[in-house]
């Protein structure tokens, strides 16, 4: 698969350890993604504080909220979904809504397991399958459906529970409709897998588990993993040179001290640590190349480490560029 292939897929789940800044790149890719032309929805499965943050105001839970012409952004919540899903099988909301509120009903979905897991991989489905216009005209509402999907030790394996029921349910209705997210999930032609990772010995280990669990264990295609928060080399050649010239020279140190009193000293520890950081980014880059069966696309760390709507815009700039080449 060509890079630029994860722009055709329709969806894209973004998975990795927490804070490795996964909801940004997420955010990051939707918007390099409706950049292009395509029409766009962000749905995240947990709320997420960074993606309010990001847009500067509150994202209401289980509404679309448009934020740009080609691009919305939704909050899945599961017990919502239900109460969708049971009006659609029922054909009466009140009735659904009614049923669901039982509190025996109550009781026992907070007891029973997997269901959470299965119904919002089933609206993440419904929203694959909606379509705008009619006759020739007819098209999918969304081009690209990019998942925030939750930080890891959950993880992807809130994608596992479909294969679980399908293996669980032999017949009927919903066995049927089991076996369609199923096939969403694995199809390599509409679904891909991308992990977010920190050139960090933690991070990259759950990055790799996760490639093998989404390749091996789920059948599904792994896309790219994005080495997020990567610190560039501080100097060029030249000016390396020139830098540790000048910290061997006693008296230059001197008169630099003269013109500024205690900050001279900082300085240089700031760039040896600028320099400690960019090798070590470097070795675990080095590492990701050999245990990823992905390919990586470096994005460089956002100072001061708080990414806003600009901050999205300039990573999704660099998304298109590693991914299409520059266009």
């Amino acid at each position: 698969m060509s890079l630029e292939a994860i722009f055709d897929k329709r969806i894209v789940f973004m998975t990795g350890k927490g804070g490795v800044g996964k909801t940004t790149l997420s955010m990051a890719l939707a918007w390099a993604a409706q950049e292009r032309g395509k029409n766009v929805i962000l749905m995240e499965v947990d709320k997420s504080p960074n993606l309010r943050y990001i847009l500067g105001k509150d994202i209401p839970v289980y509404k679309e909220t448009r934020i740009a012409p080609r691009l919305a952004v939704f909050t899945l919540e599961p017990f919502k979904a239900l109460e969708e899903y049971a009006a659609l099988q029922i054909k009466v909301a009140a009735a659904a809504k009614l049923f669901l509120n039982n509190r025996f009903v109550s009781y026992f979905m907070q007891a029973a397991p997997g269901w959470r897991e299965l119904v919002t991989v089933g609206k993440i489905w419904h929203t694959h399958q909606r379509t705008v216009g009619r006759g020739k005209n007819k098209r999918p509402e969304y081009d690209m459906i990019v998942v925030d999907a939750p930080a890891t030790g959950h993880g992807l394996s809130f994608l596992r529970v479909p294969a679980i029921f399908a293996d669980i349910l032999k017949f009927g209705r919903m066995q049927s409709q089991t076996k369609d997210l199923l096939d969403m999930l694995r199809d390599p032609e509409r679904t891909v897998v991308n992990v977010v990772s920190l050139p960090e010995e933690m991070p990259l280990n759950e990055a790799v588990t996760l490639a093998d669990m989404a390749k091996s264990t789920m059948g599904m295609q792994v896309g790219v993993t994005f080495m997020n928060g990567v610190h560039p080399e501080p100097f060029l050649p030249d000016e390396k040179a020139a830098c540790d010239n000048l910290l061997s020279d006693e008296a230059a140190r001197n008169t630099l001290d003269q013109i500024w009193p205690c900050s001279g000293k900082a300085l240089f520890d700031a760039a040896a640590d600028r320099q400690a950081r960019a090798q070590s980014c470097r070795q675990y880059l080095e590492l990701a190349a050999k245990r990823l069966p992905t390919p990586i696309v470096e994005l460089p760390y956002e100072y001061p480490g708080r990414v806003d709507m600009d901050g999205v815009k300039r990573l999704a700039n660099l998304i298109s560029q590693a991914l299409c080449g520059g266009v």
